[in-house]
C-alpha cells in the first residue's frame, strides 16, 4: 500500500507507521479514512516485515474525530447506509485491538470522539503535554461505537468511563495521567523522538511472547484464574519450543542484542 489520499504509510526497521494526514481539518475522520486507515491496519497486520504498528497524526492534533460532514453523507442517505457505515469506521479499531502486533499511538493536541477511540484502541499511549482527551459522541446524540468504550473502563474504571462518556467533558494531558489514559506523559516537542523509540524497542523484542502477552493481558478480565494459569502455561510452552527463546538465551550470556525471527 503507498500514500493515501488522507494518510501515510510507511515501513522502517519492523515499525509500521500510520499518519493521519489531514492536518488542516486536525485530522478529522471522514469516509475516506475510515476506508484506508482500515486498509493500512490489514496491511500492518499480515506484513512479516511489521512488529509494531505506531498511529500518529500529520500538525498539531493527533485527530479531532469524525468530520461532521460525514454525519450529513449519513443524513442524505438514510437508515440503510447507517450499517455499512459502521461497520466501515469500526474496522480499523478492530484491526488495531486484535492484531498480534503492538500498536503504539503518538497523541499530541486534539484526541476528540473518534481520534480519542483510535487511541483507545491502541495498546500503548504516548502523550504529549498538549493533548486534550474527550468521548464527544454524547453532545451529538450517540455512543462511542468504535469499541473504546471497553478500555476506556479497563483504564480509568467503570465510573469514572461513565461519567466521561455521560459529560464529554475534556481532559487535559495531566489529568489524562494522572487518570490513567497515559502509557507515557512527554514534553509535546518530544513526542515523536519518545513514541518512535518505545516502538523501536518493541520491534526488537522477540515477537512470539509480545504477540501472547497481548492476548493473554486482553483477555485477563474474563478469564479465571485457574483458566488463567492454563492459558499462560500453554503460552510458556510455545515460547520454550520457539528458536528465538535459544536465541534470546544464547543473546544473554553473549552479551549482545538478540536477532529475532519469529520462529
Amino acid at each position: 500500500m503507498g500514500d493515501g489520499h488522507t494518510i501515510t504509510y510507511e515501513v522502517d526497521d519492523g515499525v509500521g507507521t500510520i499518519s493521519m494526514n489531514r492536518p488542516e481539518k486536525r485530522n478529522a475522520m471522514n469516509t475516506s479514512m475510515f476506508l484506508e486507515l482500515g486498509e493500512a491496519t490489514e496491511e500492518a497486520a499480515r506484513d512479516p516485515a511489521v512488529r509494531v504498528v505506531l498511529v500518529r497524526g500529520e500538525g498539531p492534533s493527533f485527530s479531532a474525530g469524525i468530520d461532521v460532514s460525514a454525519f450529513a453523507e449519513l443524513a442524505g442517505a438514510g437508515t440503510s447506509a447507517s450499517p455499512a457505515f459502521v461497520r466501515l469506521a469500526q474496522r480499523p479499531f478492530r484491526n488495531l485491538a486484535t492484531m498480534a502486533k503492538p500498536t503504539v499511538a503518538a497523541v499530541r493536541g486534539h484526541a476528540l470522539g473518534a481520534g480519542f477511540q483510535l487511541a483507545l484502541a491502541c495498546d500503548l499511549r504516548v502523550v504529549a503535554d498538549d493533548a486534550r482527551m474527550g468521548m464527544l459522541e454524547v453532545r451529538f446524540g450517540l455512543v462511542p461505537d468504535l469499541g473504546g468504550n471497553r478500555p476506556l473502563a479497563a483504564l480509568v474504571g467503570p465510573d469514572r468511563a461513565k461519567e466521561l462518556i455521560w459529560t464529554g467533558r475534556i481532559v487535559e494531558a495531566e489529568e489524562a495521567d494522572r487518570i490513567g489514559l497515559c502509557t507515557l506523559l512527554v514534553p509535546a516537542e518530544a513526542l515523536n523522538e519518545e513514541a518512535a523509540g518505545l516502538a523501536s524497542r518493541l520491534a526488537a523484542a522477540p515477537p512470539i511472547p509480545v504477540a501472547l502477552v497481548k492476548n493473554l493481558v486482553g483477555r485477563a478480565s474474563e478469564t479465571t484464574l485457574e483458566a488463567m494459569f492454563e492459558r499462560e502455561g500453554q503460552a510458556q510452552l510455545l515460547c520454550l519450543s520457539s528458536q528465538d527463546h535459544a536465541e534470546a538465551v544464547a543473546a544473554f550470556f553473549e552479551k549482545r542484542p538478540g536477532r529475532f525471527e519469529g520462529h
